[in-house]
């Protein structure tokens, strides 16, 4: 299997350019372009003690954050190194003011492993949930360097638990330490023989606890709001979007506004939106006239998402129908109940909200419907941010661990 992985591994490498020339995705342009500025960045490191952490997107890198921002507090002498798999974290977080340095991760081979890590000479490395890459990871561990692996989340039918996935099994002992983000996760590498885990919790309830106390007003959403309640539609795909329309048909007259937030804000899909919501004369962010009273205010831009669930009654959050459920962590942690499509296994955050009665499973335009009737008929806000509170901590476990 090591074999199979490395040559699909230079497959990809050599296969991958060729794409880019054949098809026309900006995405894929991203990935290879940027990878082969990797090794060529300029070492801008000032300090002896160099952290690597490692994100495979951005919301991986929203685990990382809270624990960067509590080690650079604790430790200012410290150097930060951050690295992304994907283009959607990278393009996002390629400014970030703590990191000394951002990157991405070259493709997985044992000459890059021995490259990268050459030309940051880590002093500790710090994977975020699921990061098992196995030439970097062997290379760190033949030269003694401590990994971490946190807010990590473990699942029996995982591959890496099957007969073929044992290889990588093998890998999880050499760690550190683990951080887990629950019971099932270490009750499950316990029974595996792992002795180098415990339970901390996901760090992103951290770090939504302290957007939301350094949320700025909006005066653009404000005034849209008014006096009504406010249902957002938060990365929405277009599943949540068509079943959104459908209630709408039945219901042209809902008791609230309603911000649609998509993940895909290109041009052309905000025209899509436009046109699909059109009879409800949807205003765009951008070009909102207070003197209008609409229903539908669509957020055709990048970082007002988290403001806008500060006004917000209820959200009903993109990626569910994907099992690549957005974050719904965000809007609980402002007190806003949630709903989402029914496919989320990998995301424990949703049945521990499920539990406290503050996630709502909606697979249909009818359960879209009874679910905003159950959170228009209670007050569920101190729920919520009870649930968030109760959740946090993981961040000082982690860091206190690492120190």
């Amino acid at each position: 299997m090591r074999h199979l992985y490395f040559i699909t591994i230079k497959l990809v490498e050599w296969l991958l350019p060729i794409f880019v020339l054949l098809i026309n995705k900006p995405k894929l342009k991203l990935f290879i372009e940027g990878r082969k500025q990797t090794l060529k960045h300029p070492n801008l490191y000032t300090h002896q003690k160099r952290y690597w952490f490692h994100c495979a997107s951005l919301g991986e890198f929203e685990q990382a954050r809270p624990v960067i921002e509590s080690l650079k507090q604790k430790d200012p002498t410290i150097s930060i190194v951050v690295t992304f798999f994907s283009p959607s974290g990278y393009e996002l977080r390629k400014d970030y003011a703590l990191a000394d340095a951002v990157f991405y991760l070259p493709l997985d081979t044992p000459d890059n492993a021995i490259k990268i890590i050459n030309k940051i000479k880590p002093t500790k490395v710090v994977f975020v949930k699921y990061e098992i890459w196995y030439f970097l990871l062997k290379a760190l561990f033949k030269q003694g360097i401590p990994v971490y692996l946190i807010s990590a989340n473990f699942r029996s039918n995982q591959r890496i638990f099957g007969f073929f996935g044992n290889w990588l099994f093998r890998l999880l002992p050499q760690y550190k330490h683990i951080f887990l983000q629950n019971q099932v996760a270490y009750d499950l590498l316990k029974s595996k023989g792992l002795q180098n885990i415990s339970i901390s919790g996901d760090t992103r309830f951290d770090r939504v606890i302290d957007n939301a106390q350094q949320v700025k007003k909006n005066e653009t959403i404000e005034t849209f709001k008014a006096n009504q309640p406010l249902l957002i539609l938060g990365s929405s795909w277009p599943k949540e979007e068509a079943i959104l329309f459908e209630y709408l048909t039945a219901n042209p007259k809902p008791d609230f506004k309603i911000i649609i937030a998509p993940h895909d804000i290109s041009p052309n899909h905000i025209e899509e939106l436009q046109n699909k919501f059109n009879k409800f004369k949807p205003q765009l962010y951008t070009h909102q006239d207070a003197n209008k009273t609409e229903s539908i205010l669509i957020l055709n831009t990048i970082g007002h998402l988290a403001s806008a669930y500060y006004y917000a009654n209820m959200a009903f959050i993109g990626g569910g129908f994907t099992g690549q459920l957005h974050n719904i962590l965000e809007p609980l942690s402002f007190g806003v109940p949630v709903m989402a499509g029914p496919i989320h296994t990998k995301f424990p955050e949703a049945d521990l909200a499920t539990l406290k009665g503050v996630f709502f499973n909606v697979s249909n335009a009818t359960e879209f419907e009874i679910a905003i009737q159950k959170i228009m008929t209670n007050d569920l806000k101190n729920k919520a941010i009870n649930f968030i509170n109760s959740s946090s901590g993981a961040t000082a476990l982690v860091v206190n661990t690492i120190i």
